[in-house]
């Protein structure tokens, strides 16, 4: 009787640890896909909106239509890597145009990345990737994701909290993702390049316990630079 209880006992434990690692191992990953080229960075007959359609593997059509400024997602996928192939939308056929850019992009088990339809100095399109920073966020706070995905030099983002009027400034380099933690409130954001006003003073809300992604994109030397945002809640 003892025998047959180890012998169970044994046969649980080696399931728990089999599970385990099956779940381990198939923990998914997660991806936002973001449009950030004004049409008109691009060419000057193209579309304003320049919606895009994305194929991934050369199997899934993910997106269809994605238009300037949109925040897609976050989609789900196993770990892997994947071939990321952005295209002009065709509403009649999605994903069938020849690839304005056709990259690889690799999602580790538990990251979470943003992948940025961009262009380069060179103003041809790219894809830039970020790996977001979904981590616990205490009560009362919040959490900027600034992604500097535009074409241009270094700049300086201003926040001020619209209530004690208290500056925040930071430095951010092209390509790279600013996180900070900041009291939740009202804010106002701009981005500046040296003396040069980018991005006006606009308003910014961060709740409590959210992160909030800022995609900056556009081309300085056309004076198209935006900002694109997302509020993630419940960061916990």
């Amino acid at each position: 009787m003892k025998n047959r209880i180890r012998l169970t006992l044994a046969l649980a434990l080696l399931c728990v640890a089999t599970m385990s690692t099956a779940a381990f191992a198939s923990e998914n990953a997660y991806m936002y896909l973001v449009q950030g080229v004004p049409g008109l960075d691009y060419s000057s007959s193209t579309d304003p909106q320049f919606p895009v359609d994305v194929l991934i593997n050369d199997e899934s059509c993910y997106a269809r239509g994605l238009a300037f400024g949109t925040i897609d997602g976050p989609l789900t996928f196993t770990p892997g890597s994947y071939d990321v192939k952005i295209s002009v939308a065709n509403s009649l056929a999605p994903c069938s145009e020849s690839p304005l850019v056709d990259s690889t992009v690799t999602l580790d088990g538990g990251k979470n990345v943003s992948a940025v339809f961009a262009l380069d100095s060179s103003g041809a399109p790219t894809l830039q990737t970020f790996t977001n920073n979904f981590g616990a966020v205490t009560a009362g706070n919040a959490r900027i994701s600034f992604a500097l995905a535009a074409d241009s030099p270094a700049v300086q983002v201003i926040l001020q909290n619209s209530s004690t009027q208290k500056l925040y400034t930071y430095s951010a380099n092209p390509g790279t993702l600013l996180n900070e933690v900041l009291p939740a409130g009202n804010y106002t954001i701009e981005v500046n390049e040296g003396t040069t006003t980018l991005v006006a003073s606009t308003s910014l809300t961060l709740s409590s316990q959210s992160v909030v992604m800022i995609f900056a994109d556009g081309k300085e030397s056309n004076s198209t630079i935006s900002l694109q945002t997302k509020t993630v809640r419940n960061v916990i």
